[in-house]
């Protein structure tokens, strides 16, 4: 027996080193209905370090996810359910946005904003640009006019910065992380812009909200905690898409969407003809010039697929795209009579050319005096 314990010994130290080794491991793993875990990360308050940060952007995001998963609380579970009851139109649906998908992503990631806010736009409207509708929100973002001025988002006649996704999506973002310095707690942030920084300011003036419940228990509306347990449900789906029976589609390089800075103002006639790309799908990208012309004091920017900017940009290389028409600015006194007679136009035509439905002129109001032709 001795010489038994001799043996055993050594063998039982190494048994044991070996034991140590796991325990040392994360004591708090994510539960199996996770799916696997995720890279650990080193985080500052409102910051993102990464190190050896995953290539695609289904491993990005859930590298890059800071708020409660699946299980936190049922109605998260409850709305990644009902957002994917039907798999196979879901993943259609989430394959026809996934550029923006990708896009918004990308935005989240450059402005240290929580990858859940990728969904923030599925939330607000399903990525589609929502027209402007009297005074309510307008845009994928779903913003409002008030907000669109604090934002610095023009409302004009003929462009509305609320669908410009490339100005908007910059402005949201900068308007999130504002609001993050002031919570430290991605869930407020995600409910202010529901409810308005002003009404959580007034429940909750500053700092981070208990960790539990995971939607925090302010009195606002249900709106406002259905709004972010929608968007932790979508979360929730990327993180464990096998759980709601779904595959996440593979972007597809050719359709990622490029900013293109103009030099001056471009009709979006003249965008799809030197792009190669579909009238439909250039002003479905760039909704924000209202009837596809520019303003005169900018912003002169395009969003499109890849290979349609590399054909745009060598247009421009080349000086092969053609300038906006000639506008002229309203002033006081002035009626569409005279400036039609001016430059050389029949009232019939400078109202078609302008898409006006009356004589109703306003001062600082632009209108085309060319036909482009």
């Amino acid at each position: 027996m001795r010489g038994l314990h001799r043996v055993l010994a050594p063998v039982c130290v190494l048994l044991l080193t070996a034991c140590a080794g796991h325990l040392r491991r994360p004591a708090k793993p994510l539960p199996p209905s996770l799916g696997p875990a995720i890279p650990t990360t080193t985080q500052v308050p409102g910051k993102f370090s990464v190190p050896g940060l995953p290539t695609g952007v289904w491993a990005r995001m859930r590298a890059r996810f800071t708020m409660p998963g699946c299980d936190a609380s049922p109605d998260i579970a409850y709305w990644a359910r009902r957002f994917t009851q039907r798999p196979r139109r879901f993943e259609h649906y989430l394959r026809e946005h996934l550029p923006t998908v990708v896009y918004v992503e990308h935005a989240t990631e450059k402005a240290h904003v929580a990858a859940e806010f990728t969904f923030l736009p599925w939330v607000e409207s399903r990525y589609r640009a929502v027209p402007p509708w009297h005074h309510r929100s307008a845009g994928m973002w779903q913003i409002v006019p008030i907000t669109a001025r604090t934002l610095k988002l023009p409302i004009e006649h003929d462009y509305d910065g609320r669908l410009d996704r490339i100005a908007a999506t910059a402005a949201v973002m900068k308007m999130l992380r504002s609001y993050h310095r002031r919570w430290q707690d991605w869930r407020l942030v995600d409910m202010a812009y529901n409810a308005g920084q002003y009404r959580i300011r007034s429940l909750h003036p500053q700092g981070p909200a208990p960790a539990k419940p995971a939607i925090p228990d302010l009195a606002v509306s249900r709106i406002t905690h259905e709004h972010l347990a929608k968007l932790l449900g979508m979360a929730c789906v990327v993180r464990n898409p096998s759980r709601f029976h779904v595959h996440l589609p593979a972007p597809d390089p050719s359709r990622r969407l490029t900013e293109v800075d103009l030099p001056y103002p471009v009709t979006l006639d003249a965008i799809a003809h030197a792009s190669g790309a579909s009238r439909t799908q250039v002003r479905n990208l760039n909704a924000a010039y209202l009837h596809g012309r520019m303003p005169g004091n900018g912003p002169w920017h395009v969003l499109l697929p890849e290979q349609a900017a590399t054909k745009l940009r060598a247009a421009i290389a080349a000086a092969a795209l053609p300038r906006q028409p000639a506008t002229y600015t309203v002033v006081p006194g002035d009626s569409l009579w005279q400036i039609a007679h001016r430059h050389g136009l029949s009232v019939g035509e400078l109202r078609r050319l302008n898409h006006l439905h009356s004589n109703t002129l306003h001062p600082g109001q632009v209108l085309f005096i060319e036909t482009g032709k």
